[in-house]
């Protein structure tokens, strides 16, 4: 019988890259309590919810970038620059931005950013439960990737085309960014395309078994939660721009504080304690930074540049993750996080 690999254990993996979509569900939850009781500053539900977001899960999951970037020290002295002068030139251009007056659409574009961050995340995980599995046929590749970024972009554009209203986007209260408006046939096509092949991906599914052939089971796992997170958030939801960002990324964040705490015990096996000593300075850093973020977006003004510096640490957090773990041309990586 064929047993299903998985990149760490079936318990750890359908804990943290799977299961840990649950969060998202969460923090719809928390908003819908928050809303209802109107409890905290004086019914900002909005900002109670992202609070919780981005001081628990988002802002601590970009500090762990760290360990990666800074802690290996192969890895810093390959790009050294990046991860120093070049975190530096990050932050100036953000207070730029903020200086010309464009705050709100520096957020539109971290979040935008943000998103496609997630679907390439979720996308990592995709080809390493199908190389682990040997599930590499040219027609399975084809209905796997093709399925996974047609429904993924058929929920992100449908969020974007629903939050555009007469030319903008509302972040918080007053503030307003610039957005283009999409066409609305553009997410339905997707949409109908995305239908069409998750019909023949499911045909797929059925097939093999029938025949005898081994089903990817981790990967059938993941494609369900990554699209039908997606969908519940951006068709079944009716939220506020902070609030739909927040509950796509929680799945997320969780996904990468577990591959991180993998990567800091196969990387690091003779450092004692070093997955919890990251894990607690990684919450104090997010409590910290979670506090000024809303106080900046509550207040607004000149406080907005509280905002500025963590955001283009975002942003540079999604840059350096696209260049960090490429395994194609990491042998030694690829062999530390899968072997």
């Amino acid at each position: 019988m064929f047993r299903s690999r998985w990149i760490v254990s079936a318990r750890y993996d359908l804990f943290f890259f799977i299961g840990s979509c649950v969060f998202a569900f969460a923090f719809l939850g928390l908003y819908r309590i928050a809303h209802h009781f109107k409890f905290i500053l004086n019914g900002e539900a909005v900002l109670v919810t992202y609070f919780f977001f981005t001081a628990i899960f988002d802002h601590p999951h970009i500090f762990q970038t760290f360990a990666r970037t800074h802690l290996d020290k192969e890895e810093f002295t390959r790009r050294k620059f990046l991860h120093t002068w070049g975190i530096g030139l990050f932050v100036l251009v953000g207070l730029a931005i903020s200086i010309a007056g464009y705050d709100s659409e520096l957020i539109l574009f971290a979040s935008m950013f943000g998103s496609y961050h997630i679907i390439r995340q979720h996308y990592g995980f995709l080809r390493a439960y199908k190389g682990l599995n040997n599930d590499t046929e040219p027609l399975d590749n084809w209905l796997d990737y093709s399925m996974f970024y047609t429904g993924m972009f058929a929920c992100f554009f449908s969020d974007y085309t629903e939050q555009q209203n007469n030319g903008y986007i509302t972040i918080y209260a007053n503030l307003k960014a610039w957005f283009p408006s999409l066409p609305a046939f553009l997410p339905d096509t997707l949409w109908l395309a995305f239908v069409v092949l998750l019909a023949f991906f499911i045909a797929r599914q059925v097939w093999k078994l029938l025949v005898g052939e081994p089903i990817n089971l981790p990967k059938i796992l993941l494609l369900t939660t990554a699209l039908g997170t997606h969908y519940f958030i951006f068709f079944l939801t009716a939220t506020p721009f902070l609030i739909a960002e927040a509950i796509e990324t929680a799945y997320h964040d969780v996904q990468y504080q577990g591959w991180i705490m993998h990567y800091q015990r196969k990387r690091f096996p003779d450092k004692r304690g070093l997955v919890g000593k990251w894990l607690l300075i990684s919450f104090t850093y997010g409590l910290l930074i979670g506090i000024l973020e809303v106080y900046g977006l509550w207040q607004q003004g000149w406080l907005m540049m509280l905002f500025v510096p963590f955001t283009m640490l975002v942003i540079y957090h999604y840059c350096v993750d696209g260049l960090i773990w490429k395994f194609g041309k990491d042998k030694a990586l690829r062999e530390t996080m899968f072997g």
